[in-house]
C-alpha cells in the first residue's frame, strides 16, 4: 500500500485535488472530515476537550466555532488540542487504510493539512504539495466561501509558509489554471507514484491494531 501525504495552504483547492486521485485506484482519507466526524461522535474526546476548553461542549458535540475562537486568542493551546485529537484520528486512518488494502487499492492519499507541522511527512511513501496563489487562495476562501478576511488571514498564519512546503515536497501540483489543468498534473504525477516502492504502511503502522 503506497501512501502519499497530500497538503497545501488554505484555498489551495488540496480537498478537490486530492479526490481526483480516486480515478486512480487511490482511497482518499481526508484529516478534515475525520476530526469532524470526531467532534460530533467521539464522546470521549469531547469530554477531553471541553475539560482543556470550558464551554466548548454543546448538545453532546463541540461546538468548533467556540473552539476555534478560544484557540485564536491564545494559539499556544494547539498542542493540548492536537495531543488529544492526534492519536484518535491516526486510529481512524489506520483502520481506513486497512479496508483500502482488502479493496486492493493500490494506494492511500491522505489529505492532511498540517502534513510538515505535524511531522506527518515522515510517514509517508511521498509527499505531494498543491498550490495557489495568495490572491487565488483569498478569492476561493474570502470570495467564495464568505469566510471573514481575519480569519482567513489567522488561519494563513498556522500554516507553514508555502516556500517551506515546496522544499520539503516530492512533487507540487498547482490549482492555478483550470480543473483540466489539474488533472492532468494529477495523472503525471500518479505515473511518478507508480515507480515508487511503498515502505512506510509495514515500516510504521503494519503492525499496529
Amino acid at each position: 500500500m503506497l501512501l502519499v501525504g497530500l497538503t497545501g495552504s488554505i484555498g489551495t483547492g488540496k480537498s478537490t485535488t486530492a479526490a481526483m486521485f480516486k480515478d486512480y485506484n487511490f482511497g482518499v482519507y481526508n484529516a478534515d472530515d475525520a476530526v469532524h466526524y470526531i467532534y460530533e461522535n467521539d464522546i470521549d474526546v469531547i469530554d477531553k476537550i471541553e475539560s482543556i476548553f470550558p464551554g466548548t461542549k454543546e448538545n453532546n458535540k463541540v461546538n468548533r466555532k467556540l473552539l476555534r475562537n478560544i484557540l485564536n486568542e491564545k494559539p499556544e493551546m494547539f498542542k493540548e488540542l492536537e495531543s488529544v485529537v492526534h492519536p484518535v484520528t491516526r486510529q481512524y486512518q489506520i483502520t481506513y487504510i486497512k479496508k483500502l488494502i482488502e479493496e486492493k487499492k493500490f494506494g492511500c492519499v491522505l489529505d492532511i493539512p498540517l502534513l510538515f507541522e505535524t511531522g506527518g511527512d515522515q510517514y509517508v511513501d511521498a509527499s505531494i504539495v498543491v498550490i495557489a496563489s495568495e490572491d487565488k487562495q483569498q478569492e476561493r476562501v474570502v470570495g467564495e466561501r464568505q469566510i471573514p478576511i481575519e480569519v482567513f488571514n489567522i488561519l494563513k498564519k498556522q500554516q507553514m509558509p508555502d516556500q517551506e512546503k515546496l522544499k520539503k515536497a516530492n512533487f507540487i501540483i498547482s490549482t492555478e489554471k483550470n480543473i483540466e489543468s489539474t488533472k492532468a498534473e494529477v495523472e503525471n504525477t500518479v505515473a511518478q507514484l507508480k515507480s515508487i516502492e511503498p515502505k512506510a504502511w509495514n515500516k510504521f503502522y503494519g503492525k499496529m491494531k
